[in-house]
């Protein structure tokens, strides 16, 4: 491993050696404003006839490699007259675009995708976007993602409402979840980070699969999901929106935008949720859903100086409280259940963000971010609780340039990640301390129709020592319609398997750590870290059929775990056993996409998703990774009418059979199945937009599929067989809801 990553690192100083070796044209386009020059940024300069485009940076400034033939530029921009040059391998060209007439009103039919797939970027990324959030309610991050084949979420057991995703048959522990690429969303409470994410503050999401920068960390292993959220330079002054359904949920949220000045602006997000309304649909006796409500607030502050220097400061703060168990045999929450769970969290984060860009060189910056997150969570299980306490630090410097050109560029940095972990169950201490210092170099390279990312970072663990990531980026743009992507590289994180693990503790299982084989190295859980490599490729072709647009994408993705935290239920159905298992375990994603407008009016997504997970257990040796579907599809139908006033949405959800852990080991009357049945979910929304006002109505799970036994032993919460973790499906049946969204 040392060996590659060495190799690795001569690569890129080969690279960088050569950078200046390759010639190339360089322009700047300006635009003709009734007698006004200015620079145009954003026009488009494409090369024939590679039809290889690019487009120009803030000061009309743009690059292109030398070809040895085709020496001609197309120039065009909105509301100016396209051009075209030709040159004789001159090396500095500047062009001057006329204004075009004043055109009267024009309708345009269609629109942008919902959902994007970035034609641009090395590594695949997914932009959902928030015209695709408005197509559901979104009340938070977790469900946000109805309408995504790419990224699963599924309901963690059957009290506690907590929620988690899964990308490449993994899950969400090993996808890297940031806010505005700061890590918001880690460590112990990391069961209901996604709960604490409201979606109507959302402003994008960008989902790529596979191992990401290594500017952005090592912990990478399935993906990066990226949340960014609504800025205060934003173009609306803000937003509200008010949400209720069946289930006697209500929510409330406020954007407000201040702009102080020129250089100056700042926003307000706010958020308020409640549920009040004991549910018991399948008569286990327990409530489906828990009680209790949730305010989060967030402040941040954004400058813009004149000279290429800006800043953003925000603040937030979050309380969560959640009542659920058994139906009340009183007024009481807090006493009258046979059984009672009872959850506060509270959070409160700080986030700094300073860049600056060198006068003339918009190729060149410097960056400074960075964030400390508190974060304190008390639960109880009945005759269980647990404390947890987490103070986290991090900070990031970045430096960005070229290499004798724009097509040799390179980032490098340095981050320190420190963290406090206290965690008490039933009176057990796991206290740890861990802080990680690393450094990092990536190198992306333009060849024509390649594009070359390839990074290392090194990184020093104060429990665990140093190690190396390596990782690398390929993408080659066959035609100016079809490109080919592929990815490898590894992947290293610590686990906090009570907190990742939170669903075990609704259960009678007690929870066994098993010494790693190599030694009890650290303070908490005699667990070593987990280490993954994953290596994917994918494929895009846009296309047109008559005058409308489609894409087809496919991807493989296959991740292999050098050594991975084995989280063993099939070995003794009253226990929890955590391990560390030295290979022998990987996942294998295949995934299909296609895009298609259908009409002036429709657009229609269907994808479908093979996945092959595989796991090793002492216990049982290698099998099938349990609540991990094999087969999963969706089809999703929207409409929009003429200037967007009628919206309508259907999406249609297959989710294929699971395996569940084994119970064999229980009398018959408290076993469970060996697998989940196959299911199908139908979601719909219409809404109608007014000038500034939205209102909507949808449901979900429309086909009213539920999991009719959820829960092991529900007339005996105290027994030994109590077990609510056995979740594959929806806990609850149809559900309605109606909101109203005020843009102002």
């Amino acid at each position: 491993m040392v060996n590659n990553s060495k190799f690795l690192l001569l690569l890129l100083i080969f690279f960088g050696l050569n950078a200046s070796l390759f010639a190339q044209i360089e322009g700047v386009v300006q635009g003709n404003n009734n007698g006004k020059i200015s620079p145009l940024p954003g026009a488009v300069v494409q090369h024939q006839p590679s039809n290889t485009a690019i487009t120009t940076d803030s000061l009309g400034r743009f690059s292109f490699p030398e070809w040895e033939s085709g020496n001609q530029l197309i120039v065009s921009m909105t509301g100016f007259k396209s051009d075209t040059i030709r040159f004789d391998r001159q090396s500095s060209i500047s062009l001057i675009l006329e204004q075009k007439s004043m055109l009267g009103e024009v309708e345009v039919q269609g629109g942008k995708q919902s959902t994007l797939l970035s034609s641009i970027n090395p590594i695949k990324t997914e932009i959902i976007t928030e015209t695709e959030l408005y197509k559901a309610a979104c009340c938070n991050l977790s469900e946000s993602f109805q309408n995504n084949a790419t990224v699963d979420i599924s309901t963690t057991n059957a009290i506690t409402g907590s929620k988690e995703i899964q990308m490449l048959g993994l899950a969400g522990i090993y996808t890297q979840l940031s806010v505005e690429n700061l890590p918001l969303m880690r460590g112990l409470g990391i069961n209901s980070a996604l709960n604490m994410v409201p979606g109507s503050w959302v402003e994008s999401i960008q989902v790529s699969k596979g191992v990401g920068s290594v500017a952005n960390g090592y912990e990478s292993v399935a993906g990066q999901i990226n949340t960014e959220l609504k800025k205060p330079d934003c173009k609306s002054d803000g937003l509200l929106n008010a949400y209720l359904n069946n289930m006697g949920r209500m929510e409330a949220n406020y954007v407000k935008v201040f702009r102080i000045n020129e250089r100056w602006s700042s926003n307000v997000l706010a958020h308020a949720s409640h549920m009040n309304n004991a549910l018991d649909q399948n008569g286990d006796g327990f409530m489906d859903s828990p009680d209790g409500g949730q305010a989060n607030i967030m402040h941040r502050w954004m400058y813009v100086g004149p000279k290429g220097l800006s800043s953003q400061l925000a603040v937030r703060f979050v309380q969560d409280e959640r009542h659920a168990g058994t139906l009340h045999t009183g007024s009481n929450p807090l006493v009258d259940h046979n059984f009672h769970y009872y959850h506060k969290a509270q959070q409160a984060d700080v986030m700094f963000k300073m860049g600056y860009k060198f006068p003339g060189k918009p190729y060149k910056s410097i960056g400074i971010l960075g964030n400390a997150q508190y974060y304190k969570q008390k639960d109880t299980f009945d005759n269980r609780w647990y404390d947890a306490k987490q103070m986290s630090y991090n900070g990031n410097l970045f430096y960005q340039s070229i290499i004798g050109n724009s097509n040799h560029r390179f980032r490098t940095g340095a981050n320190v990640q420190a963290d406090q972990y206290d965690e008490y169950y039933i009176g057990t201490p796991f206290l740890r301390n861990e802080t990680v210092v690393g450094a990092f170099f990536e190198y992306t390279g333009y060849y024509g129709r390649s594009t070359l990312v390839t990074g290392l970072r090194g990184d020093i663990n104060n429990l665990f020592g140093s190690f190396l990531t390596p990782r690398v980026h390929y993408k080659f743009q066959w035609t100016d319609k079809f490109s080919i992507r592929a990815s490898g590289g590894r992947g290293q994180r610590t686990a906090n398997v009570i907190a990742e693990n939170f669903a075990y503790l609704v259960s009678a299982r007690d929870l066994r750590f098993q010494t790693s084989v190599l030694g009890s190295i650290s303070p908490a859980y005699d667990l070593r870290p987990e280490i993954a490599w994953n290596g994917g490729t994918s494929l895009q072709f846009d296309f047109r059929i008559g005058k409308r647009d489609g894409t087809l994408a496919a991807d493989a993705y296959y991740t292999w775990f050098e050594r991975q935290v084995m989280v063993d239920l099939d070995g003794d159905a009253q226990l929890v056993h955590f391990y560390n298992v030295e290979g022998k375990t990987s996942s294998t994603s295949l995934q299909l996409d296609y895009y298609q407008e259908i009409g002036n009016r429709f657009n229609l997504k269907l994808a479908y998703r093979f996945t092959d997970a595989r796991v090793y257990y002492n216990s049982i040796g290698e099998i099938e990774r349990p609540f991990t579907a094999m087969h999963r599809a969706l089809a999703n139908l929207s409409f929009h009418s003429r200037k967007d006033k009628w919206m309508v949405d259907l999406t249609v959800n297959y989710i294929g059979s699971k395996r569940l852990p084994s119970t064999t080991g229980n009398p018959v009357e408290y076993r469970m199945d060996d697998r989940s049945p196959d299911y199908a979910l139908v979601n719909a929304q219409v809404t109608r937009n007014f000038k500034k006002v939205a209102v909507y109505i949808g449901g979900e799970n429309l086909t009213n599929v539920r999991q009719s036994r959820q829960i092991i032993s529900p007339e005996n919460p105290h027994s030994e067989f109590f077990d609510a973790s056995f979740i594959w499906g929806p806990t609850f049946g149809a559900m309605v809801y109606t909101g109203v969204r005020w843009t102002f």
